[in-house]
């Protein structure tokens, strides 16, 4: 394919924010002080921070998302699907980085709202408007922002929760408990509008899946929290297998259509 210059300076714009998020993650989880604050070692717990390996599903959105920063050269989908807004995403999540590894967590909650927005519009341009043609297009395009998608939506959480239900040293609360559960009860039922009205989109319900399940890891101090989780993390990955069982039986449905939103 040869080399498209068309819209190159947001392309050169893209790399730039994607570099600059990408180092942002990395010092994070390797060059930082071990006691730093860091998304992967975080010291704002709340009852439902999930295990600290749960914070690598990044690696799997940066890997792609370098593979779209170049696939981009090479096709006018990705400017026409994403323009401005990754840029504008990439810079509010490394606000959000900054602003959350240096012990803001309420004005850390504003550029992650900006950056769920950005990421919010690419997700639902792409779903509506921009079909998968090729291979390439699913896993450098539609992929990276399904994945992308649930994952700002899971740090979102994460940081409210922080906010409003840090730890206690001598335990949760009854009030804590329930606020948890009914978290973890709101992010699982979210996998129906992946799955319902995402065009079936197995992907973005299986960061849910994923989360929920770094949180029955890593909340052992309440059995309810511990074992809601893994029963709605069961739940979530089971259903995300709908939009596969209707495609077996033959049953025409929205969901039976593309695997990624």
């Amino acid at each position: 394919m040869p080399i498209d210059f068309t819209h190159w300076p947001s392309k050169v714009a893209n790399i730039i924010v994607y570099v600059a998020l990408l180092s942002g993650n990395l010092y994070s989880t390797f060059g930082s002080d071990k006691d730093a604050e860091s998304p992967y070692h975080s010291q704002h717990q709340s009852y439902i921070t999930p295990a600290p390996y749960t914070f690598y599903m990044w690696t799997v959105i940066h890997f792609l998302l370098g593979g779209m920063v170049v696939y981009q050269w090479f096709t006018d989908k990705v400017h026409q699907a994403t323009s401005w807004h990754f840029c504008v995403a990439s810079i509010m999540n490394a606000a959000w980085l900054a602003l959350w590894s240096t012990g803001h967590t309420f004005f850390a909650l504003i550029p992650l709202f900006f950056a769920t927005g950005a990421v919010s519009f690419i997700y639902y341009r792409l779903k509506e408007d921009h079909t998968a043609d090729t291979l390439l297009d699913v896993v450098f395009l539609h992929l990276p922002f399904s994945l992308y998608h649930g994952w700002v939506f899971v740090l979102m959480i994460i940081n409210v929760f922080a906010v409003l239900s840090p730890v206690r040293d001598n335990g949760p609360s009854t009030f804590q408990v329930i606020l948890a559960v009914a978290g973890l009860c709101f992010v699982s039922s979210t996998v129906i509008g992946y799955i319902e009205y995402k065009q079936g989109d197995v992907a973005g319900a299986l960061v849910l899946a994923w989360f929920l399940f770094g949180v029955f890891d890593q909340q052992r101090e309440s059995a309810a929290i511990h074992w809601t989780a893994l029963g709605l993390g069961i739940g979530v990955a089971a259903y995300t297998l709908k939009p596969f069982v209707f495609r077996l039986v033959g049953r025409p449905s929205s969901e039976t259509t593309p695997l990624l939103g």
